[in-house]
């Protein structure tokens, strides 16, 4: 019988301990809640982007669509292909750096609207008046951190991010 309550006054010992419950309690819900402000952090993120290069697009288009054609720095016109690049990189500016490079305008050709089998990089009034151009923007979005964009970039923590648009082209006088 005394070793039965030894065992008794053992199990209560530990058991009416509460001494640090609190730092239990607060690893128990911490990990959730940095993950919902991390996950918040990093959708916004991915969202402005994604709402910044959708709007740069369609400055370009607008650009191409009225025939407008932006300066460079000296005050030299552009050409219409140059306006449109410019526009969707000064429109973008604040938030994200888009490469020239993954800025492409080609003529759509196909009669159910679907890309060319070779699109060639046309120069926005070279398609002819009538002719139906494409502008697609590309952008690599890298997230602040591994375990959300290891969700979603297939481990390699960013996303490619596509923006596109289509206008038809006019015979401006320039």
């Amino acid at each position: 019988m005394n070793g039965w309550r030894t065992v008794k006054k053992r199990i209560n010992f530990f058991c009416g301990n509460e001494s640090g419950i609190s730092a239990v309690e607060v690893g128990i819900t911490l990990l959730p809640f940095l993950l919902t402000v991390f996950g918040v952090m990093e959708f916004g993120w991915y969202f402005l982007q994604t709402h910044t290069m959708n709007t740069a697009v369609s400055e370009g288009i607008r650009i191409g669509a009225t025939g407008a054609v932006l300066q460079n720095p000296p005050g030299t016109p552009l050409s219409r292909e140059l306006s449109i690049k410019k526009a969707i990189i000064d429109k973008a500016e604040g938030i994200m750096v888009i490469d020239p490079a993954n800025i492409t305008m080609f003529q759509v050709v196909d009669a159910d609207w679907s890309d060319p089998t070779d699109p060639a990089v046309l120069n926005a009034g070279d398609g002819g008046a009538g002719a139906f151009m494409r502008v697609r923007v590309t952008h690599n979005h890298l997230f602040f951190t591994h375990l959300v964009g290891g969700f979603f970039g297939g481990g390699s923590g960013s996303v490619t991010l596509t923006s596109e648009g289509t206008y038809r082209n006019e015979n401006f006088i320039l």
